[in-house]
């Protein structure tokens, strides 16, 4: 046997005898290092794959909130070209929106003044409203538009503030009002 002098980097864990003699002493630590490199290498390798996998999901979840927010925005600028369009062609039940804007100012048969844009005025020239009911021509009020007047004050009926709420509720739903959503 060789009296060579071995110096080791780390306390013996434990010893045994190897009949090959100092160089196979080398292999066998360095096999140990190998296999202790490769296995903190698994695990730093490991790591980075488990803060890689949560980036991804962290990217996922703001596509799907920036997807959802321009759905819901691309949503409101269809229905408001839609309610555009419509308004344009007169194609809206404006008899329909008069009454029950009446009913929802609640003020029975007390006498009130619905403002209507001039256009939707002359269509509802020879429909008749309950008593004490006045139309009057406005061109402050959009078509499609009701502004009820009563003695308890304005009722307004507005398409696009309808719009614009709806605009905020989606927002509010999808955790938007304060940056900016849809609306």
């Amino acid at each position: 046997m060789s009296r060579e002098r071995v110096t080791l980097e780390a306390e013996p864990s434990g010893a045994r005898l190897l009949a090959q003699g100092p160089g196979a002493v080398r292999e066998a630590l360095l096999a140990r290092a190998r296999a202790e490199g490769e296995r903190r290498g698994r695990a730093v390798a490991a790591e980075l794959f488990d803060q890689a996998v949560a980036r991804v999901r962290t990217s996922e979840d703001e596509s799907r909130a920036a997807l959802a927010r321009t759905a819901a925005e691309l949503a409101l600028e269809i229905a408001r070209t839609l309610l555009r369009s419509e308004l344009a062609r007169g194609h809206y039940d404006l008899e329909r929106i008069v009454r029950e804007t009446l009913g929802e100012a609640a003020v029975g048969r007390a006498p009130c003044v619905v403002h209507l844009h001039p256009a939707d005025h002359a269509r509802l020239a020879s429909v008749r409203f309950r008593s004490g009911t006045t139309l009057a021509p406005d061109e402050g009020v959009a078509r499609g538009d009701v502004h009820v007047e009563t003695s308890l004050g304005l009722l307004v009926r507005d398409l696009d503030g309808a719009l614009e709420s709806i605009g905020k509720r989606l927002a509010d739903e999808l955790g938007e009002h304060d940056h900016g959503g849809p609306g």
